[in-house]
Parts: C-alpha cells; sequence; structure tokens
C-alpha cells in the first residue's frame, strides 16, 4: 500500500492556530507582551510548524 501524504492545509490551518493560541495565552497572562511579538511570534509559528510536520508523518 501506498503511503498517505501528510495534509497540508492541516499542517498550515494548524501552525497557525496553535501559534496565535500560544501567543494569546502567553500575552493574557503577562509572559509576552504585545510590543515583543515580532521575534518570539516567528519562533512559536515556526516550533508549533516543526511539531505539526512531525505529526504528519507518523503514520
Amino acid at each position: 500500500m501506498k503511503k498517505p501524504k501528510p495534509d497540508i492545509s492541516g499542517i498550515i490551518a494548524g501552525t497557525v492556530l496553535s501559534g496565535g493560541a500560544t501567543i494569546w495565552f502567553l500575552n493574557e497572562q503577562g509572559v509576552l507582551q504585545t510590543k515583543d511579538l515580532g521575534l518570539t511570534g516567528a519562533l512559536l509559528l515556526l516550533a508549533a510548524g516543526a511539531v505539526g510536520l512531525a505529526a504528519a508523518h507518523r503514520g
């Protein structure tokens, strides 16, 4: 049997949603201020994308 391909649109949507939720949560708890979101936001989205890709390739 052929191995199923990962759902790229699902990975992108999951990355944006989980990264956004993480940023919102950290902002609400006072850990991360809105003015500091530049590099931190990019790193959180990158980490969420890596987790999403790893989960997509599990089988």
